[in-house]
């Protein structure tokens, strides 16, 4: 069975209609081989009534600022969820879609990769900002055509979705932060603590140039993200590593910009009182890059918060308490806490 190539055109009769053209139902997967994305599914998302209409969905490329830009929508609900990947240069959208995709019964979710992430394409050095990534993130919110959406942002995207909210306040309906801070003082924690992690080829030199942005290539980037990632989960294994680096595009130049001159400047701790929409954040006891004093801060200092401490988890939350992810989150979306 073959499908119709995968045009703009064609995107933009989708997001006129809200539906594919009655000639283009056959759309499958290899359609997308020109994207290099053979075998993915192709998932209409449909109109949302009181919420706007969500155009053009499923796996797409889209222009966002002068960036074509790969995002998808997927599951079912009237409430939307903007969702925010962490780590400049190496997340990307299916890190949020993996841990999402048991919810998808009852909410509908848009995973997306920020300029210079996964595949989505490189931009200039000096739009690596987290000015410009909230208007990457407003300007796809208006090409879906949602007036306000729920908001999640984990690690690097819990800071993004926190500039998002000062930003845009009232297009965010409720907000989840998930092993994040407030301020770049984060990172002398987690400096100290993959120290004394005692890893094998960790030491303050591969520290300081994966902390500060002095990678040398995408496989450099590669190679020293490989050497930290057991302390992400308490649930790690070489297996599940090596089918996380099987699939990941690792991004130097965008880890590079966003650590040598964005996250050093970071710093919103003066203004968390100014975030008044509802707010949960989860947050692992045995988290080594943020720890619990920030999630503590944040809770003290967002009006009305909820922390919800997963005591046996690290900073992969959803991977080393899965259930209790689960619960905790789809209470919350569902307005019950």
């Amino acid at each position: 069975m073959t499908g119709k190539p995968f045009t703009a055109d064609l995107i933009r009769s989708i997001g006129d209609t809200g539906s594919p053209p009655d000639d283009s139902k056959d759309l499958v997967d290899d359609s997308f081989g020109a994207n290099g994305l053979a075998g993915k599914e192709w998932i209409w998302a449909f109109p949302i009534g009181g919420k706007g209409t969500v155009k053009g969905v499923g796996i797409v490329f889209t222009e966002i600022n002068g960036v074509n830009t790969f995002y998808e929508v997927e599951g079912q609900g009237e409430t939307i969820v903007m969702t925010l990947h962490g780590g400049p240069g190496i997340g990307d959208g299916n890190d949020n879609r993996k841990m999402f995709t048991p919810l998808h019964d009852e909410f509908r979710f848009v995973y997306f990769d920020q300029r210079g992430n996964g595949q989505s394409d490189d931009a200039d050095a000096d739009s690596y900002s987290h000015a410009q990534i909230v208007e990457d993130i407003d300007a796809l919110r208006r090409h879906l055509g949602l007036d306000s959406f729920a908001l999640s942002g984990g690690s690097y995207g819990g800071m993004l979705a926190m500039e998002y909210v000062l930003r845009y306040p009232e297009r965010v309906e409720r907000m989840i932060l998930r092993g994040t801070a407030a301020s770049s003082e984060l990172q002398t924690y987690a400096f100290d603590n993959a120290l004394k992690a005692n890893l094998p080829g960790v030491d303050e030199s591969m520290l300081h140039n994966l902390f500060f942005g002095y990678m040398t290539s995408d496989d450099d980037l590669k190679d020293h993200f490989a050497r930290i990632y057991p302390l992400y989960s308490r649930t790690y294994t070489p297996e599940k590593a090596r089918a996380m680096f099987e699939r990941k595009r690792f991004r130097h130049r965008t880890h590079n910009a966003f650590f040598r001159t964005a996250f050093p400047a970071y710093d919103i701790r003066d203004r968390l009182a100014e975030i008044c929409v509802p707010t949960l954040i989860l947050a692992g006891r045995h988290d080594w890059i943020t720890p619990l004093r920030f999630a503590e801060e944040l809770a003290r200092g967002i009006l009305g918060a909820r922390l919800e401490i997963f005591e046996c988890a690290g900073h992969s939350i959803n991977a080393d308490m899965p259930e209790k992810f689960r619960e905790v989150v789809r209470r919350f979306l569902r307005g019950e806490d």
